[in-house]
């Protein structure tokens, strides 16, 4: 018996960030992932197909996303199990559970795990979220599966982590605790990041859903001789890009864009640009980017520009022996005992700020972002 398994679709997620139209491919691009996945379950010969929470959103959700879920799920012809989520959680109001599903359609509806037979010796269960915070974790009751056979475990939770003090808000979850419930293995949604353990898979977001995110795909799994295997399918290619793109020695807007655009060749979808380096005496704005001036390659339909990693090319040596106010500053800050960041971003507002520049904000923006560095933005382009 094969079953396929996916979680965190999302659909009908806003994209606030984008202009209309692109947030409505992009709401598309989700059904098509659905759809997707569907295709993939006939294609392996899945029996069954597993829906590990966050299929739409709550708030957002429109009558005609439902109505495209009831046709998937019954043109499907294959049984379906979905576990409600934080972001679809079975509320009263839920469309889980005012709307008829069809037959081959069973929805977890239960805060706890309750189970249903599917073949021989197989039988999955499932847990619900009932409100979009504050579910505990499934398995702090002490449950364990009853009766003998292969069971597997769909659900939306976090996982604890131990170097970890904050707050768990959505079914907290240990790894170990899996297999001592007695599960052969589980899928679980909730973290968009794909993970594969010995006793449980944390199945990811399909699709990417913001940009420099991680997503995951839709996931095989295959039972035979009591004996659970994992194989995940190939992802779609992402249709949100993040990129860098180095400025040094760029002279005009033009050189720029040209840049930008080489780096967004072969790309399709929508993409967030940061721009860095030290262009040459070159003060560019998010405005030089503008559709009315900047042509977007074939297939990207929308970019998103970051000025604030530019650096204005100071020469410190020079500006230090000069008998200026700005020699001065540069001498006394580099005197300091700063770190070498801290010393940069100083240096790098204070000698803008004495250039009467007006645009001081971006030191904010630049200092955040030495805090947060996020390290899958990737090399530069």
């Amino acid at each position: 018996m094969k079953l396929l398994a996916f979680s965190d679709v999302h659909l009908d997620s806003k994209f606030g960030w984008a202009s209309r139209e692109v947030a409505r491919r992009q709401r598309q691009r989700l059904r098509e992932g659905v759809t997707r996945a569907f295709e993939q379950a006939r294609h392996e010969g899945a029996g069954a197909v597993l829906i590990g929470g966050d299929l739409f959103e709550h708030e957002l959700v429109s009558p005609d996303t439902v109505d495209f879920l009831r046709r998937v799920f019954e043109r499907s012809e294959l049984q379906i199990f979905a576990a409600p989520g934080n972001h679809d959680y079975a509320d009263t109001e839920s469309p889980y559970r005012r709307i008829d599903w069809p037959d081959n359609v069973h929805i977890f509806s239960e805060t706890r795990f309750t189970s249903r037979g599917l073949a021989d010796g197989l039988t999955i269960w499932g847990a619900a979220h009932r409100k979009p915070a504050d579910t505990p974790g499934f398995f702090d009751d002490g449950f364990r599966v009853e009766g003998a056979g292969t069971h597997i475990a769909v659900f939306h939770g976090e996982e604890r982590n131990a170097a970890f003090q904050g707050q768990y808000r959505h079914a907290p979850f240990e790894g170990d605790q899996i297999g001592a419930a007695g599960f052969d293995h589980a899928v679980v949604g909730h973290s968009h990041k794909p993970a594969d353990r010995p006793t449980w898979t944390r199945l990811g977001s399909l699709e990417r859903l913001k940009f420099n995110e991680a997503y995951g795909s839709a996931v095989i799994l295959e039972i035979e001789d009591g004996r659970v295997t994992r194989r995940r399918l190939d992802p779609r290619p992402p249709a949100l890009h993040t990129l860098s793109v180095d400025l040094t020695e760029v002279e005009n807007p033009g050189q720029a864009r040209d840049r930008v655009r080489e780096a967004l060749s072969g790309l399709a979808g929508a993409a967030r640009i940061r721009l860095i380096g030290e262009p040459d005496d070159l003060h560019l704005h998010e405005d030089d980017f503008a559709t009315s001036s900047f042509e977007l390659p074939d297939g990207i339909e929308q970019v998103l520009v970051d000025i604030s990693g530019l650096t204005p090319p100071y020469d410190l040596e020079q500006i230090e022996q000069e008998p200026t106010v700005r020699g001065m500053f540069v001498q006394r800050v580099r005197e300091d005992d700063l770190d070498p960041e801290a010393e940069r971003l100083v240096l790098l507002a204070g000698l803008r700020a004495l250039d009467g520049r007006d645009d001081l904000a971006v030191i904010d923006e630049l200092r955040m972002g030495a805090s947060e560095t996020d390290p899958s933005i990737g090399e530069p382009a």
